[in-house]
């Protein structure tokens, strides 16, 4: 079911097909599947846990977005970049908050680097995030060099290295990234 998912919402981040169309898709599929746990198709969760969960996660963070079209399709874009990338659902899964965030995250990174923005409002952005603890940790460390880098490599959605990168000391340098 999520490759399938991941060919529909790649076709709606580039314009193919229209939110109703893909709206269409998954309303049959939120239709058959009972809210009542015990009565749900165990297969898929015993199967591959990570890509169902990550189905789940998708089809209901698409059926929940409201607002901006043009929003909806550059999230729907990196998420999809996101998977294609370092070709893991459990690490997508993991940095899905930090790639639903990282426009917020950037502009308030940027905003820090120019005085905008004070280290105690940072932090505060940080705690209050649903950012993997592993994530939080990295972000509070890191000095405005390694959050520059960040940044960019999420402009750039490098998501394979991004995942790698908030697993060791923010003060690594560019070299240890690629």
């Amino acid at each position: 079911m999520l490759p399938d998912l991941v060919t529909r919402l790649r076709s709606y981040a580039d314009g193919t097909i229209s939110r109703s169309e893909l709206d269409a898709w998954l309303l049959p599929i939120f239709v058959a599947d009972p809210l009542d746990v015990a009565q749900s198709d165990a297969a898929g969760w015993e199967r591959a846990p990570d890509e169902t969960r990550l189905f789940w996660r998708l089809a209901y963070l698409i059926d929940s977005a409201a607002g901006d079209e043009a929003e909806t399709r550059r999230l729907v874009g990196r998420v999809v970049r996101c998977l294609e990338r370092s070709r893991s659902a459990a690490t997508t899964l993991e940095l899905l908050p930090l790639v639903a965030d990282q426009e917020r995250l950037c502009r308030v990174v940027a905003r820090h680097a120019q005085g905008i923005v004070s280290r105690t409002s940072f932090l505060s952005l940080v705690a209050e995030s649903g950012y993997p603890p592993h994530v939080k940790l990295w972000l509070r460390h890191a000095d405005g060099e390694a959050l520059a880098r960040l940044c960019a490599r999420l402009a750039e959605g490098d998501y394979e290295v991004v995942a790698p990168m908030l697993e060791r000391a923010p003060d690594a340098g560019e070299d240890d990234l690629a």
